[in-house]
């Protein structure tokens, strides 16, 4: 049993190296995806070599690939499982890693106290002085984000003119334009001097993720005196966010183009920020369901081999073992399995629950409880079963059709239809008349918005009016296409909440020039009128 144990170690050790050696070949090429995949698989292995240190770097990798996804909840799963690792002889540099990424992940989630008590434990623990100079720059950046401008510039100019800091070119750019920023902010001449100090440094240096960031503070600092010049720069902040693939600098370039921007062009900029936002939404939520299906693989994948491990010790021991010792043996091991069995069981049960969106989660919890606690050969208990079943497919399937592409073309009003139509109930009937819209011709954006915006509004209807009667109706006239929509709900006084409800499909109605007015009361109904301008 010793040298087995002794040989599956040296095994898990090379398996180990193996897999954290991929996985850093994969992150510096930048295929995230793939390295959280042989990272995964690295922290399943070192469980195994029984020394803390090689389980905080495979979870160290994982937090941060995480963080570059924007998946900063996962980000802090990962580094809260690595702290129950760190001992007295935990690498400095591990500790300062994982204190700097949990300060980062805090800041983007927009907990920047816990951001900032973070940040001063990794200056704390940095042993270099550039270490401390990117540390205390990154905190300065802690009080930008919350408008903290006179913090934000007491620690940028403590370390401005540091030799130290000169000397790494992009970290000096980054205190510069941080720097410049907030003088602007402060209303401070010298400001602009440090922006464009910094936007020659960055030139030089062909650093497009920081030309980015200055080009959108240039815009800002021009966008009150010369509109010109700050759209100019907006559009070069957009050109380089487009170059380094950067979404969120990307909606950032356009939603201030919106702004500075008059008629069609104001138009189009809103229209690619939602295609682009509905885009990232998409794009996280199915980075995001991967992660955790890497890991819910890994972990069973793992399970897989403790379980053949544990076959081959059992197999070993009855081999060795006298036949009334094996058979005592035999007795200890089935009990010991079954306990094993109700435990995975549990974990499998957890994490497939994690992963399931919160509506789901306590339909299936009673589901499961009713099949393990009644009798299914009672027919009224069957019956029942099934129409929860049903009920948690219908579900399934409406979050589906929520976050699925939309059809533009020549079966674009049957699948409107059908969207509308899957509202009825038993207690409520939808009325639809679409007619008009075969008269017009509409562009792609049109179709997508008055979809989703429909959609919003049903579901809106599903969840508060408690009406019977719904109505959809489309009108036309030489100028504009209008759109309907009345229940017979209670209806609210509270319009402010009503309209903070509703504000993405206002803004959506917003971006295609058109206009979205509420008309509701308590115990009155609800009301809508959307006007779409001709093209």
């Amino acid at each position: 049993m010793l040298l087995f144990s002794c040989d599956t170690d040296i095994l898990s050790q090379k398996k180990y190296d193996e897999y954290t050696s991929k996985g850093n070949d994969l992150f510096k090429k930048n295929q995230f995806d793939s390295a959280y995949v042989y990272f995964e698989k690295s922290k399943s292995y070192s469980s195994k070599v029984n020394n803390e240190n090689t389980i905080i770097y495979p979870l160290l990798m994982l937090s941060e690939i995480q963080r570059l996804k924007n998946d900063y909840h996962g980000c802090e799963e990962n580094l809260t499982e690595a702290l129950k690792y760190v001992t007295a002889t935990t690498d400095r540099s591990y500790l300062i890693f994982m204190y700097n990424n949990f300060a980062l992940s805090y800041s983007e989630l927009a907990d920047y106290k816990e951001a900032l008590k973070y940040y001063n434990l990794s200056h704390k623990l940095a042993t270099t002085l550039k270490a401390k100079l990117i540390i205390q720059n990154n905190i300065a950046y802690n009080y930008l984000k919350q408008n903290k401008f006179t913090e934000a510039k007491k620690v940028l100019s403590a370390i401005k003119d540091n030799d130290s800091l000169k000397n790494d070119t992009i970290t000096y750019a980054r205190v510069l334009d941080n720097l410049g920023y907030t003088q602007f902010k402060l209303n401070e001449s010298n400001g602009i001097k440090n922006l464009f100090e910094a936007q020659r440094i960055r030139k030089k240096s062909k650093d497009e993720i920081g030309l980015t960031a200055t080009s959108m503070h240039l815009a800002e600092y021009y966008s009150q005196s010369n509109k010109d010049t700050a759209k100019a720069y907006a559009i070069q902040a957009l050109k380089f966010a487009s170059k380094i693939k950067n979404p969120d600098d990307k909606i950032e370039a356009l939603q201030f183009l919106t702004k500075l921007s008059d008629g069609k062009n104001a138009k189009d900029y809103a229209l690619q920020t939602f295609t682009l936002t509905d885009s990232l939404v998409k794009a996280r939520k199915v980075a995001k369901n991967q992660f955790a299906k890497i890991k819910y693989d890994s972990k069973q994948a793992l399970n897989e081999l403790e379980k053949q491990k544990r076959h081959k010790e059992f197999l070993i021991l009855g081999i060795i073992s006298l036949f009334g010792i094996g058979l005592f043996a035999y007795y200890k091991i089935k009990k010991r399995n079954h306990k094993k069995i109700r435990e995975t069981a549990y974990q499998t049960e957890t994490r497939i629950a994690k992963k399931l969106h919160d509506e789901l989660a306590n339909d299936v919890h009673n589901t499961i409880a009713f099949a393990e606690t009644q009798d299914l050969l009672n027919p009224k208990n069957k019956d029942t079963l099934l129409e929860n079943l049903e009920t948690i497919y219908n579900r399934t399937r409406n979050i589906s059709n929520e976050n699925k592409d939309i059809d533009t073309g020549e079966l674009y009003l049957e699948k409107l239809k059908a969207l509308l139509a899957s509202y009825n109930s038993a207690d409520r009937n939808v009325i639809v008349n679409v007619a008009a819209f075969h008269q017009i011709k509409t562009s792609k954006e049109v179709k997508i918005v008055v979809y989703r915006v429909l959609q919003e509004l049903m579901v809106n209807m599903k969840k508060h009016s408690q009406c019977t009667i719904a109505s959809i109706t489309f009108t036309t006239s030489n100028k504009q296409l209008q759109i309907n929509y009345s229940d017979n709900g209670i209806g609210t006084d509270n319009l402010i909440n009503l309209k903070n409800g509703l504000q993405n499909a206002e803004n959506r109605i917003l971006s295609i020039n058109g206009t979205l007015t509420f008309d509701t009361a308590l115990n009155k109904g609800f009301k809508v009128k959307i006007q779409i301008p001709k093209p």
